[in-house]
Formats: structure tokens, sequence, C-alpha cells
């Protein structure tokens, strides 16, 4: 335990001297050198009359001032050692992952798995980026997975606009991991489209993701062949996308693409052409070495100001109540 703001003493130092001053003060009666004899018992009751509000009012004072000085309790929530990884998972959020080769689609299948793998490190830090034609942080790297679970859960087609910028996503990703601790840091990049917007091409962020020492684990999402991408249109019906010939439109991924960034990162690329393919790799990239690291959480502190200032209200409330109903002033 501690005092946030320890200064305030000054005040209630201030308060001991100006109380002592005014008890050296001479009082301005002359006192009846009989009268407390003769009154007895009568007479130390009214001494305590007297005495009782000042008592009450200097010690609410003196509770004020130190709920002032605001003391906190402080304790760290977890500082075990864990063995783990660091890892940021970038998610394609592109309308094409709304194609029915997964059931029931694309994304719904790549959360799902994404679910169990959560589960499954469950001394790894990890963060969460979706990414469409733009990329954007949904949750950092934090051991609290539980929140994690609930941001992913969030994830929908179109949060990030529509479009494929798989190298933006890498390099937000590299930017969360750089500074990391943990000798293992790795991002698993899930999508299902070639790079068709962003301003940082795959190659260049698996170059700067390689500089850091950092291995990209690429997961292709799809049908080899491609598949048809259902969308709604404006009367609120399920339609599959066409080409300007009237040709259902099927998108593919880049294999090619995918498999590079992977080799100049020294990481893995995975073909996962359905749910079941999806769930083995996944568990293939739950294999990885983990290495030890010591978890740093920030230490947590609990106001306890009020242990001082409820006490200090009731003693201020104990005094009004003496003085006005307890108390008679003689006219």
């Amino acid at each position: 335990m501690h005092f946030a703001t320890p200064y305030w003493a000054i005040l209630l130092l201030l308060l001991i001297y100006l109380w002592k001053l005014k008890t050296r003060q001479k009082p301005a009666t002359i006192p009846h050198p009989d009268i407390i004899r003769k009154l007895g018992n009568a007479g130390k009751r009214a001494r305590f009359k007297v005495i009782l509000p000042k008592v009450l009012r200097i010690t609410a004072m003196t509770l004020l001032v130190m709920a002032l000085m605001r003391l906190q309790a402080g304790f760290v929530a977890d500082s075990q050692n864990k063995s783990g990884v660091d890892i940021m998972v970038a998610l394609d959020v592109s309308s094409s992952m709304t194609a029915e080769d997964f059931r029931p689609n694309r994304i719904s299948a790549a959360k799902r798995v994404l679910m169990d793998f959560i589960n499954l490190r469950q001394n790894d830090r990890i963060g969460l980026i979706v990414f469409g034609s733009q990329s954007y942080l949904q949750c950092p790297l934090t051991n609290d997975h539980k929140t994690l679970r609930s941001f992913l859960k969030c994830v929908k087609i179109g949060m990030a606009e529509d479009g494929t910028a798989i190298g933006m996503a890498m390099a937000n990703a590299v930017k969360r991991l750089r500074d990391s601790q943990a000798k293992t840091r790795l991002i698993l990049l899930l999508t299902d489209g070639e790079n068709n917007a962003g301003a940082i091409d795959p190659e260049t962020a698996a170059k700067l993701a390689a500089t850091y020492n950092i291995k990209v684990y690429a997961i292709g999402i799809g049908n080899p062949d491609g598949a048809p991408i259902a969308v709604i249109d404006s009367l609120g019906r399920k339609v599959y996308l066409r080409n300007p010939n009237g040709s259902l439109f099927l998108t593919k991924m880049n294999d090619e693409g995918l498999k590079k960034i992977a080799q100049i990162t020294d990481g893995g690329y995975y073909l996962a052409s359905d749910s079941e393919k999806l769930s083995t790799v996944i568990h293939t990239i739950d294999k990885l070495k983990k290495t030890g690291y010591k978890a740093k959480l920030p230490l947590v502190f609990e106001e306890r100001y009020m242990f001082f200032a409820l006490p200090a209200f009731l003693f201020l409330l104990a005094e009004f109540f003496i003085v006005r109903f307890y108390l008679r002033a003689l006219p």
C-alpha cells in the first residue's frame, strides 16, 4: 500500500499547528474557582459536551486530509514464467470470404478454427488484425484470450472496406511485433485472394518481417479452382457475382505469391481447400516450438480513499446533530 498524493500531509501538519496555537490562547472568561467542585458529575459532563464537537471535527478533518492523500493498494495479476510465442493473426475480411466452398462460408470457417487455435495456445500472447483494402488492429497482443475471442466474434465482412491489401496487413502486424521480447514471433496470415490494394506489396512486407526475424505462416483459404461469391442484392435476395459477360465470377488465390511470402520469412504456406483441411493446418501450426518468457502485466492499483472519506463524513454528520440537538446554548 502507498499514498498516491502524500504532499497533502503538509495540510495535516498545518492543521495540527493551528490547533496547538489556538489551545495556547487564554480564554476570555474568568472561571469560578469552585464551580467544577460544586457541579460534581454535572460539571464533568458539561466539559465533555464542550470538548466532544471539537474532537469530532478534528478527527473528521484529519480523515479528509488522509483521503486527499489517496491510499492505494497495488497487486500484480500474474507474474509467473510461462512458455509461449507472440502471434499476430491477420484475417482477410474482403467480400470474397463469403464464398460458400466452406460451410457456411469462408469467413465463418476461419473464425471457427481461429477460436480453436486460441484455445490451444493458452500461454501465448495473440493479437488480431483484420484487413480488406485497409488494415485495422482489432485486438493488440494480449494474454487475455477471453477478450480476444470476443473481438474475433465481432469480425464481419466489409469492416475494413472491400479489397485485399495483404502487404498492408503484414506491415501492420510487423509493427505490432517488432518491439516484442519473445524469441519466437510470427504472423498467421489467413486470406483467399490476391493482393490488389494497399501502398505496400506483400514481398516488401515479407522482407520487412524477415528483418525483424518474424516468420509468416500463410494459409490460403478456398478451392484452388475458385468459388462463386454470394452477395445480397437491392431486393434482399442472395445472388452470385457475375462477370461483365454474364458468366459466374470465381475468386481465386495467388498460391505463388503466398508461397514466396512464406519462403522469404522462413515460415510456411498451407492450402486449406475445405473446413477439415483448414482445421488440420491450424493444428499443424499449433505444434510450433514454444519459448519461455516472463509475463509482464501492469501493476494494478485500487483506490482506498473511501476508508477515510466515509468515516470523515459520519464524524461531521455526528458533530452537526450533537451541536444542533444535544447541546443547548444559553440565551
